[in-house]
């Protein structure tokens, strides 16, 4: 995957959730991707993402997202 593959995958996620976030940047690091999103109380949220197949990195951003609320 690219990093516009990952931005989009962060937000379908986001979108279909319903979730209080919007997409600042994905970049690539040497273990997968280091994902920043904007919080809807302004705060920054940055996590990183282990790449893999679509469906377990889409898991693992629902859960990363839905334990800062």
């Amino acid at each position: 995957m690219n990093a516009t593959e990952v931005e989009l995958l962060v937000r379908g996620v986001i979108t279909h959730m319903g979730l209080p976030f919007t997409v600042m940047s994905v970049n690539a690091s040497p273990t997968g991707w280091n994902i920043v999103v904007r919080a809807g109380t302004g705060g920054v949220v940055r996590f990183n993402l282990v790449g893999g197949r679509p469906i377990a990195m889409r898991a693992a951003i629902q859960q990363t997202l839905e334990a800062e609320l």
